[in-house]
């Protein structure tokens, strides 16, 4: 139902409905007056298309930061993670490293003796 239709107008969209309503009513008579709403209009369409781009590049914007986000709270949990086990890791070969001195120093003494 794209174009016009031969039906009475029940064919057309809301934009060229609301086109022929407006050029139907006549109660402005001064031309450069409906120029200047018209320009107005014009720019406030234009300042709207500009304000939904700048919500979509938000929202891109938004969800990208969000994602580095949750990527960056991971690796900082996994490197948590990693460095609980490097000194668990380090805990063990300091008590390994203790018995094994003692067992060292038994030998001593006995050879002593």
């Amino acid at each position: 139902m794209g174009g016009k239709a031969k039906d009475g107008g029940k064919g057309m969209s809301t934009e060229e409905e609301a086109r022929k309503k407006a050029e139907a009513i006549d109660d402005i008579d001064d031309e450069e007056y409906k120029k200047s709403l018209r320009i107005e209009c014009r720019n406030l369409e234009e300042m709207i298309k500009n304000e939904e781009k700048m919500t979509g590049l938000f929202n891109d914007e938004r969800l990208r930061i969000n994602y580095f986000w949750l990527i960056s709270k991971k690796e900082l949990e996994d490197k948590q993670a990693e460095l609980r086990n490097k000194e668990r890791e380090l805990q063990d070969l300091s008590e390994k490293h203790e018995i094994e001195k003692k067992i060292y120093k038994q030998r001593c003494k006995h050879l002593i003796f």
